[in-house]
């Protein structure tokens, strides 16, 4: 179940045209957890630092940990999401969205939804010039 999740995963990102490069890591820290973690570059050189924890509890996967961290190529934080539970007062608490201009209640992106907000402003960039 977690190979198929991890698979699933990886898939959306490397089918992506937009991604010139991935290094994925997969760790089994147990029969019923592990996690993927790993680094991916766009075409622009911006790239998307990621980490994910699952576990599976009465036959479901559950992300118990994430984080989607998204810089420029020059290192310039762009977005990051992560249920980290430092933002209690979050309406969305634990998740929640990092930009630049501060902290806003989000949910957990699903790769598709994740990648298509990167295709957008990898894009953007692009025809900004």
């Amino acid at each position: 179940m977690i190979d198929a999740y991890f698979e699933a995963f990886e898939t959306a990102i490397i089918s992506d045209p937009l991604v010139i490069y991935t290094d994925l890591h997969r760790s089994y820290t147990s029969i019923v957890t592990g996690y993927v973690k790993g680094e991916i570059t766009f075409i622009d050189g911006s790239f998307l630092v990621v980490f994910q924890h699952v576990r599976i509890e009465a036959e479901e996967l559950t992300v118990t940990d994430y984080r989607y961290h998204y810089m420029t190529a020059e290192n310039k934080l762009i977005f990051r999401y992560d249920n980290a539970p430092h933002y209690p007062q979050m309406g969305t608490f634990p998740h929640h969205k990092h930009l630049p201009s501060g902290v806003q209640d989000a949910t957990m992106p699903s790769p598709k939804d994740l990648l298509a907000e990167i295709d957008s402003i990898v894009i953007g960039q692009i025809t900004r010039g």
